[in-house]
C-alpha cells in the first residue's frame, strides 16, 4: 500500500510519557479508529490488526487516506478560524485520536495561547495517552466521555471547574458522528450539547458522506463499499447521505460557505506548509462533508 509522504506538524507525538497504573487494556483482535489514524498520519501507535483494516480500506476506495487528511486539514483550518477570527477560547473535541502535532489545543494557541481545550473519548488507550503528556498551565485535559452520553460530561465538576459553559465553546465534532449509529440518535445528543451551550458557541462538525447515487453511481459505490468494511471489521462507521449530515445541524445556524466538502471549506496553499494546507487529490472529496453551525 502506498504512504502518504506528510510533513512534521501531521505526524503522530513522540514524545515522553508517563506509565499510566494499571495500562490499558489492549485487545490486539480488534482494530482502533485512533490506532487507524496513527497509522495514516504515520504514526506510531498501531498494530497489524489497525493495518489491516487500512489495507481493506485501500482496496475498497483506493486513497482512503485522503479522507484521514482531509479530514484533519478541515478541523485545523475551523479550529484556527474560531479562534483568530471569532474570538473562541475554550472548546471540546469528542472522539479525540492519539495526540499529535497540529492537534486543536496547539492551533488555538497560536492566536490565543490560554486557550482551554478538553479531550474527551471513550478509548482508554487514547485517554491515557493524553494523560500522560505533560502540558504546562494546566491548559488541556481528557476525560472519558461519549458522545452517546452527553449528559455525563456536562454533568463533570470537573469539566466545569476547567471551562465556562456561560461564554462560547467551540464543539468539535470530525469523524465522532461517522462512528455513532442510528440507534444511539446523535442528532438528540447533539441537540442536547446545544442546549448546553451559550450563545455564540460554534460546532465543527464533519462526517463520512455517501453521495447521491443517480449523480454520481461511482462515488457512492465507493462510499457503500467502504461502509461494508468498517461495520465489518470495526463495528462502525456510517456513510450518511447529504441530508442526514445537514440534519444533524438542526438547531443551529449555518455559517458560510455551508456544509460542503472538506477541501473546499475554506482551503489554504499548499505552501507554505502549515497546520491545515492539505489538499485532497480529487478521487475521494465528494465522501466527506464538513460544515460549522452557530448558536
Amino acid at each position: 500500500m502506498p504512504r502518504f509522504s506528510s510533513p512534521d506538524f501531521l505526524r503522530q507525538a513522540g514524545g515522553k510519557h508517563v506509565r499510566a497504573n494499571p495500562p490499558p487494556l489492549l485487545d490486539l483482535a480488534q482494530p482502533s479508529v485512533a490506532r487507524l489514524h496513527s497509522f495514516h498520519l504515520k504514526g506510531k501507535d498501531h498494530f497489524e490488526v489497525d493495518r489491516d483494516l487500512a489495507a481493506k480500506a485501500e482496496r475498497a476506495a483506493p486513497g482512503f487516506q485522503d479522507l484521514v487528511l482531509g479530514e484533519r486539514a478541515f478541523l485545523q483550518r475551523a479550529v484556527r478560524h474560531l479562534s483568530a477570527e471569532l474570538g473562541i477560547r475554550q472548546f471540546v473535541q469528542f472522539g479525540a485520536g492519539l495526540p499529535a502535532p497540529g492537534d486543536p489545543h496547539e492551533i488555538a494557541r497560536e492566536s490565543a495561547p490560554r486557550t482551554r481545550v478538553v479531550y474527551a473519548t471513550d478509548d482508554p488507550v487514547v485517554l491515557t495517552h493524553h494523560r500522560a503528556l505533560l502540558r504546562s498551565g494546566r491548559a488541556t485535559t481528557a476525560v472519558r466521555a461519549s458522545l452517546t452520553r452527553p449528559d455525563e460530561l456536562l454533568a463533570d465538576p470537573g469539566i466545569r471547574d476547567f471551562i465556562d459553559l456561560d461564554e462560547p465553546v467551540g464543539l468539535l465534532l470530525t469523524g465522532a458522528v461517522s462512528h455513532t449509529s442510528d440507534a444511539d440518535a446523535p442528532a438528540e445528543r447533539i441537540a442536547t450539547l446545544r442546549r448546553a451551550l451559550a450563545p455564540g458557541s460554534h460546532m465543527v462538525l464533519s462526517h463520512y458522506c455517501r453521495p447521491d447515487p443517480t449523480a454520481f453511481p461511482k462515488d457512492a459505490a465507493r462510499a457503500e463499499q467502504l461502509e461494508r468494511v468498517f461495520l465489518d471489521r470495526l463495528g462502525s462507521g456510517r456513510w450518511r447521505s447529504r441530508q442526514a449530515i445537514e440534519a444533524l445541524f438542526g438547531g443551529w445556524r449555518i455559517c458560510e460557505p455551508g456544509v460542503i466538502e472538506v477541501q473546499r471549506w475554506r482551503t489554504l496553499p499548499v505552501a507554505p506548509p502549515v497546520p491545515g494546507c492539505y489538499q485532497m487529490p480529487q478521487r475521494n472529496r465528494r465522501l466527506i462533508l464538513g460544515g460549522i453551525g452557530r448558536i
